[in-house]
């Protein structure tokens, strides 16, 4: 079971990443603990811890605020996943069971569905949680710690870049080619697909946020 900073963190991770706690703005510990019916002391846990994961920033006499979304962290945090992503990704579809297969089918289907449905308040966590069921943590526990992060950073982008229209579209059928390959056992593919899928939200996102 959680602890109640445990539970706090998710709820104020998941305000932050579906854009609830929008880039930018404080994190006033009164006011959240009041939101969330508990005391300061959970609260601040939370805000630390989430400090630690790169989405508050803390500034001097300011306290806390959700992390700005910013060109220079788009490029770092898509250019560790590039070194990172499609190696590990070309991994799994080598040394996936039939556990790992269904595991995988199942986070695309939910993933599919919300993008379906245009239900984007979550979809930052359903496509971390595709993209690493390819990756078969157990059998690369240290990589999938740190694509862990990586994807926790680029969370707050994703919806972002699915806004435009047609974007649902191409990123549904990107997710289903990149299955395909994965689950078929094609190292070789499924480590060009999941490249050129980075690659291209990486470089709209780096665009987008160039012109705003």
């Amino acid at each position: 079971m959680k602890t109640m900073s445990g539970q706090i963190t998710t709820r104020i991770r998941d305000k932050i990443l579906a854009g609830e706690y929008s880039p930018g703005s404080p994190l006033l510990q009164d006011s959240i603990a009041a939101e969330f019916g508990v005391s300061k002391i959970p609260v601040r846990e939370a805000l630390v811890r989430l400090r630690a994961e790169g989405l508050i920033d803390i500034e001097a006499h300011r306290g806390f605020r959700v992390r700005p979304l910013l060109a220079a962290e788009v490029d770092e945090v898509f250019r560790l996943r590039l070194s990172l992503e499609p190696a590990a990704v070309a991994v799994g579809a080598r040394v996936a069971k039939a556990a790992h297969h269904l595991a995988a089918r199942e986070a695309l289907r939910s993933l599919n569905d919300a993008l379906s449905a245009k239900v984007l308040n979550n979809i930052g966590n359903l496509n971390s949680a595709f993209h690493l069921a390819l990756v078969v943590a157990e059998m690369q526990p240290v990589t999938c710690e740190i694509l862990s992060r990586l994807h926790t950073l680029s969370q707050r982008y994703v919806r972002m870049h699915l806004l435009p229209v047609g974007r649902v579209r191409r990123a549904t059928r990107e997710h289903n080619a990149l299955y395909a390959a994965w689950a078929e056992g094609d190292a070789r593919r499924a480590r060009q697909l999941t490249t050129q899928h980075i690659e291209e939200t990486r470089d709209e996102l780096a665009e987008f946020l160039d012109h705003n």
